[in-house]
């Protein structure tokens, strides 16, 4: 595994991502979908965000939260070094109250999590590629549904990834809401059932 040289993993990062080495997780997809980042926040915290927090675990690589504003956004995105060299992006969001007292600062109180992330990059499952059926979100109470979107599948727990390219794309029509159908969807009301 290429690990960044100490020092340099804000370099070694923005590499990647200028050479779009990168993969989303299925995590970071759904905050593109519910709307709360873009794929070009994301890349600007890549390229040019400041490490804020090192997460550490006795069985996994490195985890690196970066910081970057962005049209005038902070934004936070928690990246770590893939096996083949490559980078994974498995959170990223805004950085708000109760969690955060600035983007730069955590809250009085609030420790820095050790173990932040619970995805495939954790469980250390085979990715195979896949075509995967369909990533649904909710936003504002309404159930959208985006399908037939090229994808890395954990085998082990199904995490889903996707590369930088398919990231871009989901963003573009997303911001479009570029719709091409409806579909009637069934509900169970738990509560109310017999």
């Amino acid at each position: 595994m290429t690990l960044p040289a100490p020092g340099r993993e804000t370099e070694w990062i923005a590499a990647r991502a200028e050479a779009s080495r990168y993969v989303l997780s299925e995590h970071v997809i759904r905050s593109l979908m519910a709307g709360s980042v873009n794929v070009a926040q994301i890349e600007a915290a890549l390229r040019t965000g400041r490490i804020i927090e090192e997460h550490r675990h006795v069985e996994r690589v490195p985890a690196y939260l970066l910081c970057a504003v962005h049209d005038g956004k902070a934004v936070h995105v928690i990246a770590a070094p893939q096996a083949d060299g490559g980078l994974v992006v498995t959170h990223a969001y805004v950085p708000a109250p109760p969690l955060w007292h600035t983007a730069l600062h955590r809250s009085e109180g609030i420790a820095a999590m050790s173990d932040p992330i619970t995805t495939c990059y954790f469980c250390g499952g085979a990715i195979k590629q896949v075509t995967v059926g369909n990533f649904d979100y909710r936003l504002e109470g309404r159930l959208y549904v985006i399908k037939k979107v090229p994808a890395g599948l954990c085998q082990q727990c199904g995490e889903k990834y996707v590369d930088a390219r398919v990231g871009r794309r989901l963003d573009a029509l997303i911001a479009q809401q570029a719709f091409t159908g409806s579909e009637t969807v069934g509900v169970i009301d738990f509560a109310a059932a017999p």
